[in-house]
């Protein structure tokens, strides 16, 4: 069924919606008001005008919509008409079959309906709405939280949460444009920083040139001078007292005292010096001994020079702030190390004068080369930071692009509860779906061979004759002697109106009986279909005011006819399952939607009411009140509830009123209202409203409203109410206008 009609931009609707379409719905409007507009749109025309509009289904399966208005009456007043196949007088087994085909045809369809819903609902709100969960949760658990460390990685997906989740999904898929690498956060961030800064630019490595120096340093290390005892001639008869005594480098230095030519000792002050002695000391301190001392002089001057060469370009290299900064040297780890090297070196040049001044001592000279590989270990890492930045800087554009991968990578590597609940619900999802889909597959093939098989049940036990005699049987019940439907002669399962003598009639119809043929055709459509395969096919029917030209007793023929087949659809009885009637008569109105002659409510009936104003029309809601309970009523309800009436429509509902309520009474002459009014103005207006009463009119009232405005439509009323009051019908003028008088009862 339809569920709910919307209409947009089409004159003479801006924008309205039918909503809660029930089984029966009732539209009443003025002629103009925009009725035929919506059969127009209902009939499925082409026409740009209805563009936006648009009709919602409740459900999935949609019946075909048969349409009743002036458009239908146009087309199908031809020479010869469209044959009607209906079951007509089948045998009953026949039927029966038929009708068990149909309830097996329906049953699957309804369950095939239910499985559809099923999965429309996995496909159009479940499937959906984990993807949208999974896209907030993404966009706050992922690209909110890395964007301000990464924020260059998601340029192009911060503006638009639905392209970030496209790329989420691609790089999910592990498209191989886009294979990253899992990496620390940290190296992520330093690699960020070094690319996306705006001058990255190359840094100098942290190298030490020392090599050389510790060559140096290595070969007076290892110069084997160091463990050798050194003495002067042991040829020399003194040289026993100076081996026991272990003070050669003492009297070495002590003979630097001995002055030339003198005999007095240096050390006790004697003159016990005489030049035997003297040759003998310069025999013991012989060239070999002065050879070994200024070797290790030598040494030790070459070991400070290079010492303090190697400390001194240890201490530089950190200079460079940017390349220290960039390769995150740990400068505090560098110095302390730094300092315990040159208390090495110090310690060693100690050592070394030590054995200079007592030669005859054996000394170890540390080894150094540890302390410079921790030294030189901490450069080299520093030095391999630096050489990646580097790289990086060369290569800008090849590693942004991989940075960018490794990023989201290790990002999506991180969200992987996120992600693999994400697709575990929506793989469990499309699995629903994927099977649910099968199985529709299979009704639905089994859905088309029921629909075969009723189609050709169908072409079996109807014709068109049958439409043809229920047709004639109506017309001749009615009064309509002088024309029949009769079988085209030259046209197969076609029907053409005939007059008594064999003459075609469509051209000689008064539009009366045009309007109430078509009516009876389009009934006879109701029951089945110009197309045999369609026979049995479910059907939507609208009514577009079937009554506009129509005397009174076959607006209660039609108002019947259209009670009937609601009561049918209600019962669900035949294959109309929806009707929707549009009309501006309040007889046919009350006719066809009043159950039973009484106005209650009934749950599959909704009324609606169409008023225009300034060329724009509106629809309102009236739900399962029916808002017209007579026509009487309708007028005191349009003058009480509209207050834009215009003039023209207030001077006829008005006269209406006067007419319906003083012709009840009786009273017929003008004087008998115009006489109360003195002033000229007040009695014109009097005469404009009791003008119908003596004009002998008394059909349908068909238009209740024309638009127009005038600043008389105050004193028109105050006339009005006047000559309810002055006439002494006071109370009955205030309980139809809803005033509360409880001083007067009406007497009537």
């Amino acid at each position: 069924m339809i569920k709910s009609i919307k209409m947009v931009d089409c004159t003479p609707y801006h924008q309205i919606e039918i909503n809660e379409c029930k089984k029966i719905n009732f539209v009443f409007g003025a002629n103009g008001s925009g009725k035929s507009t919506i059969s127009s749109f209902l009939s499925g025309r082409q026409d740009q005008r209805f563009a936006s509009s648009s009709v919602e289904w409740d459900g999935v399966l949609h019946e075909s919509i048969y349409v009743y208005n002036r458009a239908f009456r146009n087309e199908n007043f031809q020479q010869t008409i469209p044959g009607v196949f209906t079951m007509g007088s089948a045998t009953i087994e026949d039927i029966k079959a038929l009708e068990e085909l149909k309830k097996q045809l329906s049953d699957v369809q309804g369950d095939w309906e239910k499985n559809t819903s099923s999965y429309k609902k996995i496909v159009d709100e479940d499937i959906p709405n984990c993807e949208t969960r999974f896209k907030e949760k993404a966009w706050n658990d992922i690209l909110k939280a890395n964007e301000n460390d990464f924020q260059k990685a998601f340029e192009g997906y911060r503006g638009s949460k639905d392209k970030f989740l496209g790329e989420i999904k691609k790089r999910i898929a592990g498209i191989p444009d886009h294979e990253g690498v899992v990496c620390q956060r940290s190296q992520l961030i330093e690699r960020a920083r070094t690319l996306y800064a705006e001058k990255s630019v190359r840094c100098n490595r942290l190298v030490v040139d020392i090599q050389q120096l510790l060559s140096v340093i290595e070969a007076i290390r290892t110069d084997s001078i160091w463990n050798t005892v050194i003495v002067g001639n042991e040829d020399i008869d003194i040289a026993a007292l100076i081996k026991e005594l272990r003070n050669s480098h003492w009297v070495d230095q002590g003979r630097t005292y001995i002055r030339l030519g003198s005999k007095k000792c240096p050390f006790c002050q004697k003159e016990t010096i005489d030049d035997d002695f003297r040759n003998k000391l310069e025999a013991f301190f012989d060239t070999e001994y002065n050879k070994k001392i200024n070797q290790m002089k030598e040494h030790l001057t070459n070991f400070r020079v290079s010492s303090e060469k190697i400390l001194s370009s240890i201490a530089s290299v950190v200079l460079d702030e940017e390349s220290v900064s960039v390769g995150k040297l740990d400068i505090d780890m560098y110095n302390a190390k730094q300092e315990l090297l040159n208390s090495l070196f110090e310690d060693c040049e100690k050592r070394i004068e030590e054995k200079i001044a007592e030669p005859s001592k054996k000394i170890n000279i540390f080894n150094v080369s540890d302390k410079i590989a921790e030294l030189q270990k901490l450069l080299d890492d520093a030095n391999k930071i630096i050489d990646d930045h580097n790289t990086l800087v060369d290569k800008r554009d090849t590693e942004e692009e991989k940075l960018k991968d490794d990023i989201w990578a290790s990002v999506i590597d991180q969200s992987k509860i996120l992600i693999n609940s994400y697709e575990k619900e929506l793989s469990d999802l499309n699995k629903a779906a994927s099977g649910i889909k099968k199985m529709l597959d299979i009704k639905k093939a089994n859905i088309d061979k029921l629909k075969a098989e009723v189609s050709e049940k169908g072409k079996n036990i109807t014709s068109v004759q049958p439409a043809i005699d229920e047709i004639n049987k109506s017309l001749k019940a009615y009064g309509f002697t002088n024309f029949t439907i009769q079988p085209a002669k030259d046209k197969e399962n076609h029907y053409c109106i005939e007059r008594d003598d064999g003459t075609m009639a469509t051209n000689t119809l008064s539009e009366g009986e045009e309007t109430f043929l078509s009516f009876l055709y389009f009934m006879q459509q109701s029951k089945g279909s110009t197309d045999p395969n369609h026979v049995a096919d479910k059907k939507i029917i609208v009514l577009d005011d079937p009554i506009s030209s129509l005397d009174s007793t076959i607006l209660y023929i039609v108002g019947a006819m259209v009670k009937e087949l609601s009561k049918n659809i209600r019962d669900g009885i035949g294959d109309v399952t929806q009707l929707f009637v549009l009309t501006h008569n309040v007889f046919f109105h009350k006719e066809a939607s009043f159950i039973d002659g009484q106005t209650k409510k009934v749950k599959d009936v909704n009324y609606w009411m169409i008023r225009k104003d300034n060329g724009i029309s509106v629809i309102t809601s009236y739900g399962m009140d029916n808002p017209i309970s007579t026509s009487y009523e309708l007028l005191w309800k349009e003058l009480r509830d509209n207050d834009n009436l215009t003039m023209i429509s207030i001077q006829n509902t008005m006269r209406r009123i006067i007419e319906n309520y003083y012709g009840m009474l009786g009273n017929k002459k003008n004087e008998y209202l115009e006489n109360y009014f003195s002033e000229p103005e007040e009695r014109m207006i009097a005469r404009s409203l009791v003008a119908w009463i003596n004009d002998g009119s008394h059909s349908i009232p068909d238009d209740l409203y024309i638009d127009s405005y005038t600043d008389a439509v105050p004193k028109y009323k105050e006339v009005f109410r006047e000559m309810f009051y002055k006439s002494g019908h006071k109370a009955h003028y205030n309980m139809m206008m809803g005033i509360e008088d409880t001083a007067e009862i009406e007497q009537v």
